[in-house]
C-alpha cells in the first residue's frame, strides 16, 4: 500500500465509513423496489450519472426519472423479451420487467476532501432474478461516486459506472 493510500485509509473514520454504509444500504433498495422518485431525492438537482465505456451521461434529476422509469420496468409484468442495454434505449423499451434484481457493492475505497465532498469508489454487480428462480447477472462494474452534504444529509453528486465489459450495452438482458 502507497503512503497516499495508507493517508488517505487513515482519514476515515468509523462514523463516516458506517454512515456510508447506511446510506448505500437505504439509497439502493428505492431503486430495486422501483421507488424512481424517492431514489432520486437522495441525488443533488445538478446530478451525474454516467456509463463508460460506450454508454450514456444522464445529467439532473428530472432527465434520470425520465431514463429510469423507460428502463427498470414493472416486476409484476411478464417476464421482457431478451434485448440489449443499447437496443432498449434505441426503441425505447423497459428491460427489467417481471425481475427483482439487486445491488452487491464492495471493496469500499472512501475519500474524504478537504471541500467535504467523499469519493466513494467501489466495485458492484447486479444480479436479476426471474419468477421461476432463475439468476442472472449484468457484467461487474467499477462506480465511482462524489457525495455530498445537503443540510446535514449524505447525497450523490455524481455517479461514474465503468463496465468491466466494453461490449456491456450490447450483452443480452434475461436470457433464457
Amino acid at each position: 500500500m502507497s503512503q497516499a493510500t495508507q493517508h488517505t485509509a487513515q482519514r476515515v473514520t468509523p462514523e463516516l465509513y458506517v454512515e456510508i454504509q447506511q446510506f448505500y444500504a437505504s439509497q439502493m433498495p428505492l431503486l430495486e423496489e422501483r421507488r424512481l422518485v424517492e431514489f432520486l431525492e437522495t441525488f443533488t438537482e445538478d446530478c451525474t450519472l454516467e456509463h463508460v465505456p460506450f454508454g450514456w451521461r444522464f445529467d439532473g434529476r428530472e432527465q434520470l426519472l425520465k431514463e429510469m422509469s423507460a428502463r427498470r420496468g414493472d416486476a409484476s409484468k411478464p417476464r421482457a423479451e431478451e434485448t440489449s442495454a443499447r437496443r432498449a434505449r434505441e426503441e425505447n423499451i423497459a428491460y427489467y420487467d417481471g425481475l427483482v434484481y439487486r445491488y452487491w457493492f464492495d471493496r469500499m475505497l472512501i475519500t474524504p476532501a478537504e471541500d467535504g465532498t467523499v469519493k466513494v469508489r467501489y466495485q458492484a454487480i447486479v444480479s436479476m432474478t426471474d419468477a421461476q428462480g432463475k439468476v442472472s447477472f449484468e457484467p461487474t462494474t467499477v462506480v465511482e461516486d462524489v457525495l455530498v452534504r445537503e443540510n446535514g444529509a449524505l447525497l450523490t453528486r455524481s455517479r461514474v459506472v465503468t463496465h468491466d465489459s466494453a461490449q456491456w450495452a450490447d450483452k443480452i438482458h434475461n436470457p433464457n
